[in-house]
């Protein structure tokens, strides 16, 4: 998962140094769609974590029975639905209802900065009107892009914690504290932390679980992508952006001739501290 994440900051680090406004961006299809494309392979490899945890957890009863009547499990279960839920329902409107992730894109401006923040939406059709799927879509019409890697690292963390939990009661476990290190998943935070930090009005993972960054002052990690808003060029809070034009995608059918543009209600830029 961790590589599929890291693929993923990637395509959106290059996509967000493609153009700084719509117009540069409209030829830039071949790494849109590459975009799109490991959002969703990122987003599978996040429900896979999760069966996967399922499966350690079962591994300690005699069948799935056993497990269901066991109070460790039942927690550890719901936990991880709870965890899971955002994610869960995504990769599930891609993988049942053949639904697609479409970008949405707006320009910013602010003294001596100019780029484009750009979004996603899951699409969906209601009375033959194609647009931001109702169902996930309730309150928002679109999701800052690079949220999705926040909500796939900290449903690992929350996830880790849940799964500790419960191996700490249904375990017998070595005394003392564990060394335990992911050199992958540590690369897979630095590449998200690399991309600007914002939201179209959605709440932002960090508002649910606090990821605290350390590094070796003898190897420190490249945090340096050069984008404003990420963790080494933060937003400045001295004036206030302007924003538009936008614009939403949508790819035709050749027969659907209805279609409802996303409208983010806000843009909250967000700092790290």
């Amino acid at each position: 998962m961790a590589d599929r994440l890291i693929s993923l900051c990637a395509r959106a680090e290059s996509y967000f140094k493609a153009a700084d406004g719509l117009k540069g961006l409209n030829s830039k299809r071949s790494l849109r769609t590459e975009l799109i494309d490991f959002m969703e392979l990122a987003i599978y490899a996040a429900a896979e974590h999760v069966d996967d945890i399922d499966s350690i957890a079962k591994g300690f009863y005699r069948n799935t029975q056993k497990a269901s009547k066991t109070a460790a499990y039942r927690t550890l279960n719901s936990d991880v639905k709870s965890h899971k839920r955002f994610l869960a329902t995504v990769a599930n409107a891609i993988k049942h209802q053949q639904s697609r992730i479409r970008l949405y894109s707006c320009e910013f401006r602010q003294p001596g900065v100019r780029g484009c923040l750009h979004g996603y939406f899951v699409e969906g059709v209601e009375n033959g009107v194609v647009g931001p799927d109702k169902l996930l879509h309730t309150l928002h019409d679109v999701f800052s892009i690079t949220s999705l890697p926040w909500e796939i690292i900290t449903l690992v963390l929350r996830s880790s914690r849940s799964l500790r939990a419960f191996l700490s009661s249904e375990a017998t476990l070595a005394s003392g504290n564990a060394d335990v290190h992911s050199e992958r998943f540590s690369d897979a935070v630095v590449a998200a932390a690399r991309l600007p930090l914002y939201t179209f009005g959605e709440e932002h993972p960090f508002a649910r679980t606090t990821v605290t960054i350390k590094t070796s002052s003898g190897n420190p990690p490249d945090f340096d992508s050069g984008l404003y808003g990420s963790i080494r060029l933060p937003w400045t809070t001295t004036s206030a952006p302007t924003f538009g034009p936008d614009q939403t995608e949508f790819e035709g059918d050749g027969s659907t001739r209805t279609f409802r543009l996303a409208h983010p209600k806000s843009v909250a830029f967000q700092h790290w501290q």
